[in-house]
């Protein structure tokens, strides 16, 4: 009897722990990482367009809205002028061997850790520290 409550709770506890392994972390990070996660995800659905993984990256580039609190009205644009401009870079043959390669997802990584795309964060996070979609409402 022992031995069989003592299973129950074994599957009971790894039960939660794979909840908890699954489960979105971006939830959990930073408007400003949430930020430059976007701008990545966005990237990457400009890049690979009609392709499986540009419709996985738009629909997670949409999710970031729910977790992410900034100037959308003037981000967004912001951030579809960075991505066409790293987009458009000619990286046609960075390393010798891969003639041929269009490296948009090396751009799009160039794009993610640029100091254009910090400074888009300075300019419409309000709050990049803060976790979660909007900072709490300060007493009026």
């Amino acid at each position: 009897m022992i031995a069989a409550r003592l299973a129950a709770a074994t599957l009971l506890y790894a039960s939660f722990s794979a909840a908890a392994a699954d489960s979105i972390n971006a939830t959990h990070r930073s408007n400003a990482e949430n930020y430059k996660d976007r701008a990545l995800a966005t990237c990457i659905a400009t890049a690979y367009k009609g392709s499986s993984a540009g419709k996985d990256a738009d629909a997670t580039k949409s999710a970031f809205i729910e977790w992410t609190y900034y100037d959308d009205d003037k981000g967004n644009p912001a951030t579809d002028l960075l991505i066409e401009k790293y987009l458009n870079r000619n990286y046609s043959n960075p390393v010798e061997g891969y003639a041929g390669a269009r490296f948009d997802l090396l751009k799009c990584l160039d794009m993610y850790h640029s100091q254009e795309l910090a400074e888009q964060v300075r300019k419409y996070v309000p709050h990049p520290d803060w976790i979660g979609d909007k900072p709490p409402r300060r007493p009026q």
